[in-house]
């Protein structure tokens, strides 16, 4: 089974802020910590902390393309920021773009109606979009909406910074009621740390299982987020690989072939290279 980790802030520089783990990850420690746990790609996700910005990840993509794409960051206020949306995809390795909105500063322009030129923009240019948005799902509703094309991943379930036991999925009303747009997937991240119980963590059944039954296989996301996590990098992937019911196919979507196809990160390679290792 492939498995592809959908989040990981790789960094040399800068010091991790909200999250446990401070020292960096950097490529050499993330290649050594995916050889333990058995994953076989990793989708970079360039941190605000890292000085650097996305020319860390996506010096990692150039250098093990087998390995590493990256979905980056752009600030919208920037005077370039619609020529630069337009041809994000041209980057080597740059597969998506993700953004922020989970503080009221960062929010604030979306509920305004300032960022609406953003999204036909993406869409056109078949970009897709990771969005952390807790607290304000339903922006993203009106989103999928007017534009149906663009593919949309919602980052951590939209759980809360910070919330764990049955206080992390109150909101899963709003998030399971976007199942009605087929452009939007969800980013299961790091779960384990909403966990109330110890692993591997039965707490998480009964909330995981309402979003998979609203989302089903095809739209479920699996990640570590491994700079934040409490637990391992081996438990992150057990914990979901274990969960009972879902079917070895099930399992192979949401643990690696939903994310490349949603971003469109071609896996005949990586698998036939598996191949190769095992009859060779």
């Amino acid at each position: 089974m492939l498995i592809v980790d959908s989040q990981v802030h790789a960094w040399e520089r800068g010091e991790a802020t909200g999250h446990h783990r401070k020292a960096p990850i950097t490529v050499e420690v993330l290649i050594d910590a995916m050889t333990t746990a058995g994953i076989d790609r990793v989708v970079l996700v360039p941190p605000l902390w890292d000085p650097d910005g996305n020319a860390y990840s996506l010096a990692a993509a150039l250098r093990h393309p087998e390995k590493f794409a990256v979905v980056g960051l752009l600030p919208l206020d920037r005077p370039d920021s619609r020529e630069r949306l337009a041809s994000w995809k041209q980057q080597p390795g740059m597969l998506g773009i993700r953004f922020l909105f989970n503080t009221p500063d960062r929010l604030a322009p979306l509920v305004a109606g300032e960022l609406d030129w953003v999204w036909p923009i993406v869409e056109a240019a078949a970009l897709p979009v990771m969005i952390l948005i807790p607290g304000a799902l339903p922006l993203v509703a009106g989103i999928a909406e007017r534009c149906p094309g663009l593919r949309i991943i919602v980052d951590h379930l939209g759980v809360p910074r910070g919330a764990s036991g049955p206080a992390a999925f109150a909101h899963l009303p709003e998030l399971t009621a976007l199942r009605r747009f087929p452009n939007v997937a969800v980013k299961a991240a790091g779960v384990g740390d909403y966990a109330s119980d110890p692993y591997p963590y039965r707490s998480l059944d009964a909330p995981l299982r309402r979003v998979f039954d609203a989302f089903g296989p095809d739209r479920l996301i699996w990640a570590s987020d491994l700079s934040r996590l409490r637990h391992s990098y081996g438990e992150c992937v057990t914990h979901f690989t274990w969960l009972p019911w879902l079917t070895p196919s099930d399992r192979e979507k949401i643990m690696g072939l939903n994310v490349c196809r949603w971003l469109g990160w071609e896996v005949a390679l990586v698998e036939r290279r598996r191949g190769e290792s095992v009859h060779g």
